[in-house]
């Protein structure tokens, strides 16, 4: 790969649209992880990580919990993001997604976002469950 992405992480198919100008996102799914370095499309006018960025890559999180959810597009029905601190160019941003509950219709998720190994964001997301099982 052109970037500085740790093992296990593979890239992740954003495949059309808004996704494609985000840039590069890697998944980890042994790990229930996604990742980005940062780069020039991500920064805000004062040089560090927009939020915005940093929103579009919360709302990727759904992809980290499993491969059914990785091959399938989950709608966004409600992504709160928690800011703790900026991220600088270059940082490799890090989600650890858990799942603390799916049922047939919803599929819920939470992660510590991480930039260089420190604290930067908290997320929880609620996606429609495209599958048929929980």
């Amino acid at each position: 790969m052109s970037e500085d992405v740790p093992d296990g992480f593979e890239p992740l198919a954003l495949n059309c649209g808004y996704n494609d100008g985000f840039g590069p996102a890697y998944v980890n799914l042994a790990e229930h992880k996604i990742g980005f370095r940062v780069g020039p499309q991500h920064l805000n006018p004062v040089g560090g990580c927009h939020g915005g960025a940093m929103a579009t890559f919360a709302d990727m999180q759904i992809s980290a919990v499993g491969p059914e959810a990785y091959d399938a597009h989950r709608a966004t029905i409600s992504l709160t993001v928690e800011y703790l601190a900026p991220v600088e160019p270059g940082a490799w941003v890090e989600a650890e997604v858990v799942c603390p509950k799916a049922t047939r219709t919803l599929v819920f998720t939470q992660a510590i976002i991480t930039a260089d190994g420190e604290p930067v964001a908290r997320t929880s997301g609620i996606y429609r469950n495209a599958s048929k099982t929980p």
